[in-house]
């Protein structure tokens, strides 16, 4: 009985070792593959299946997150030497929290083997940064420009003559939605509180955020037009980055503000400001904010950013950069960094990418002269 016993016990200790066992993710086929998937077939091939158009390969990947695993990967792990990020936006802003979250992740994941540099430049709706990355930096290896909705918007309402597809396209990586929020002492709960203030004086109600022509204004713009308020009586109050807004709100210089939730998150887990509305289809685990559409405005929108190289950039420089940032897109520093700010997956290369910014500055265009913006 004592032997049954024994042999009982250890069999249950054996189960339960196998029950909290890591489930192994189940192989994708090659059609599907991504860099970073599990595969089944050793030396098996992806074909065009890379960021870059190149082939992925099943095998045991050498570096970063998924060393010594068997994966769809490229044949040789990418590695960058150096690379300094322009920002054209100020520090605490959405493209100053993005740059130097893809700097950190390409030097977490052992693609980048020296320091990552960063440079902020804000002005004129992003068009000073990309104005300045366009005449210094052509040609140069080693240079990367944030861009996104902001700059396509913000080049396009001050009427420059810069454009982001006038650089070399490498990658989109994400995209996040706007929250709209109010000092936490604000007699405003939600979004039709918030109109039914606005309605009572658009032109001196003060309405905090990003550069003009930006998602955050755009957004904005939508809300307005919604409410059948014109454009033009909107008293919208511009700041470099989520920082300066939240000071704008908490210093009562402005009412509401807007913005992406990972340059608020922090005001208002410290109960400063309160969330009352947010631009997704739908509700966003983690963040405290009912839908635009959950309280009877039809408005969505999704801001965006990327990662944009000199004009004159190699072919297969470009490509490398895409492989990198591909890689980055599957590492464990890069998804968490994501799901702690909330930023959705949608990652974009090859000529699909410079093709979305092409259609991007087309109907921006279109849509702000509409507005008269």
């Amino acid at each position: 009985m004592k032997k049954i016993t024994i042999a009982a016990t250890a069999l249950a200790l054996v189960a339960s070792v196998i029950s909290v066992a890591p489930a192994q993710a189940a192989d994708v086929a090659a059609a599907k593959a991504r860099y970073g998937d599990a595969c089944a077939t050793t030396n098996a091939t992806a074909s065009n299946k890379g960021a870059d158009g190149s082939d992925l390969i099943c095998g045991v990947e050498t570096g970063g997150t998924h060393k010594g695993k068997k994966i769809w990967k490229y044949i040789k792990f990418p590695t960058i030497k150096s690379l300094d990020i322009l920002m054209a936006g100020g520090v605490g802003g959405g493209y100053d929290q993005f740059g130097r979250t893809i700097g950190a992740a390409l030097k977490s994941e052992g693609i980048l083997t020296g320091e990552p540099t960063y440079r902020n430049m804000s002005g004129a709706g992003g068009s000073t940064g990309l104005a300045s990355f366009l005449n210094n930096n052509s040609n140069e290896s080693g240079k990367a420009l944030v861009t996104g909705f902001a700059m396509i918007g913000g080049v396009q309402s001050v009427k420059a003559t810069v454009r982001t597809s006038q650089t070399v396209a490498a990658a989109r990586m994400m995209a996040e939605y706007e929250v709209v929020v109010v000092p936490a002492s604000s007699t405003i709960k939600d979004m039709k509180g918030l109109f039914a203030a606005i309605k009572k004086g658009p032109k001196t109600f003060p309405f905090a955020g990003g550069n003009l022509g930006g998602i955050d204004h755009y957004t904005v713009a939508k809300l307005y037009n919604s409410q059948k308020i014109a454009t033009k009586d909107l008293n919208y109050l511009v700041y470099s980055g989520g920082a300066q807004t939240a000071a704008s709100l908490l210093s009562g210089t402005a009412k509401a503000g807007i913005a992406g939730w990972g340059e608020f998150a922090s005001f208002v887990e410290a109960g400063k400001l309160r969330v009352i509305g947010i631009s997704s289809p739908t509700a966003v685990a983690g963040i405290p904010a009912k839908t635009f559409t959950s309280q009877g405005f039809k408005v969505t929108t999704a801001n965006w950013r990327g990662i944009q190289l000199p004009a004159g950039t190699p072919a297969a420089a470009q490509e490398l950069v895409q492989r990198a940032l591909d890689v980055v897109r599957a590492s464990k520093y890069w998804n968490d960094y994501r799901a702690e700010w909330k930023w959705a997956d949608n990652f974009l290369a090859t000529d699909a990418y410079g093709k979305f910014i092409d259609s991007e500055e087309a109907a921006i265009k279109k849509l702000y002269t509409d507005l008269g913006l």
